[in-house]
């Protein structure tokens, strides 16, 4: 590449040989890419097949993982493999769809009314695209993946630009972070408040069934906010910077990727329900009647240790 000519979308080319970082960095988004993609479809299987989640959270969670399996793809299937290739023929506007079709997804908090559910969906996915057209509406802010910096960068579109950075992409991202980020955040709080006012004022919804599920629920979604806070404030302080270090590298762009395998996880791990049609599915059925057992056991004693305390 000549250098002393201004090619556009050069900050988007491969260095043509792969160094032990590349490769590094490289097989950690493609193998975190694939694994969150795959856990994707293992969430859209319990949601459809655990009653827990035939619920507005269920819809919320559903929605959200459609949005995840975009950036799972791209992961998986683009950014991950030309950082291990290193390639210098890279089309700028193919990285430039990458970026938006990764980054456009739905990051919601759980709301247990379906019709707002619904209207919040909708509303979320024409922000998506109201956002997406910024893009093209103020020319020379696009972001695109670069495989040599791992992350990704401002494309310039001309030698004489006098900045190294897109004047959307910051403002987006600290939106996103004061409405989504501490928005959830609020939310949460007052959630929490209504969890410990029922916990004082009503003892039979507190020991109630359906309310240990949302409180179970709620503990779930706390876990996704607390890890999406943290990546996102990572994408603001790297602000697409080609010299950011290295803990900036990963939690802000392969911190995504984490973030949708760790969904995955707490999906599985907060839900007894799930656990056990996942093992019912792979034929442990004395391992399911065991762990069955073992619950009612725990639920029964719990119970009896609360009652007594009441008593007490």
């Amino acid at each position: 590449m000549n250098t002393s000519l201004f090619v556009y979308g050069s900050e988007l080319q491969g260095r043509g040989y792969a160094t032990s970082t590349d490769l590094a960095f490289g097989w950690c988004t493609t193998v975190g890419g694939i694994v969150a993609f795959f856990g994707a479809i293992l969430n859209f299987y319990l949601i459809k097949n655990v009653k827990t989640f035939h619920s507005a959270f269920g819809f919320f969670w559903g929605a959200r993982t459609v949005g995840e399996l975009g950036s799972d793809f791209v992961y998986g299937v683009y950014t991950g493999p030309i950082t291990i290739l290193q390639p210098t023929n890279i089309p700028p506007n193919l990285s430039i769809f990458a970026y938006h079709f990764a980054f456009v997804f739905t990051y919601i908090q759980k709301i247990f009314n379906k019709k707002l559910c619904v209207a919040v969906v909708v509303a979320i996915c024409v922000k998506a695209l109201m956002i997406m057209l910024l893009y093209f509406i103020f020319p020379c802010n696009h972001i695109g993946y670069s495989p040599r910096f791992h992350e990704n960068v401002f494309i310039k579109c001309s030698a004489d630009l006098d900045r190294d950075y897109s004047l959307i992409a910051p403002v987006l991202y600290k939106t996103c972070f004061t409405v989504a980020c501490a928005g959830t955040g609020v939310v949460n709080l007052i959630t929490f408040g209504k969890i410990a006012h029922i916990r004082l004022t009503s003892k039979v919804a507190y020991h109630g069934k359906e309310f240990k599920r949302d409180v179970r629920l709620f503990s779930l979604g706390v876990v996704q906010d607390v890890c999406m806070t943290v990546v996102v404030a990572a994408i603001i302080a790297c602000n697409n910077d080609i010299d950011a270090p290295l803990i900036g590298i990963i939690l802000s762009y392969d911190g995504l990727v984490f973030i949708y395998i760790i969904n995955t996880l707490v999906m599985v791990l907060f839900n007894p329900e799930c656990r056990v049609l996942l093992l019912r599915k792979a034929g442990l059925s004395n391992s399911v009647s065991s762990y069955v057992n073992n619950l009612a056991t725990i639920h029964k004693s719990r119970a009896q240790v609360s009652e007594f305390s009441h008593g007490i």
